[in-house]
């Protein structure tokens, strides 16, 4: 089995467009890989970067008679009232 008629100078001129896509591409692809592993190495310096946001309490008012502590897991924490304090301020009718 023979090749088929070759003709290298014609071959040479049709391709070159295409390599020298490729090649383009190769480079552009190499140049981002090298842009994104510079930035990730890098960081942000300090004094670009915005303080964190502090988080706030989206629960609203507290309930009645909750109690917040150093040790405050953010849930309601229910604390019973006194007696003294339930006692019906006016005296029955009758005594």
């Amino acid at each position: 089995m023979t090749p088929p008629d070759t003709n290298l100078k014609k071959q040479k001129k049709r391709h070159k467009g295409p390599l020298i896509g490729m090649a383009l591409g190769v480079t552009v692809a190499v140049l981002l890989l090298g842009w994104f592993i510079s930035q990730t190495m890098m960081g942000t310096p300090e004094a670009d970067q915005a303080p964190p946001e502090q988080a706030q309490d989206a629960t609203g008012i507290p309930a009645e008679g909750s109690v917040s502590g150093p040790d405050d897991t953010g849930a309601p924490q229910i604390e019973e009232p006194d007696p003294a304090l339930e006692e019906d301020p006016v005296p029955p009718a009758g005594d």
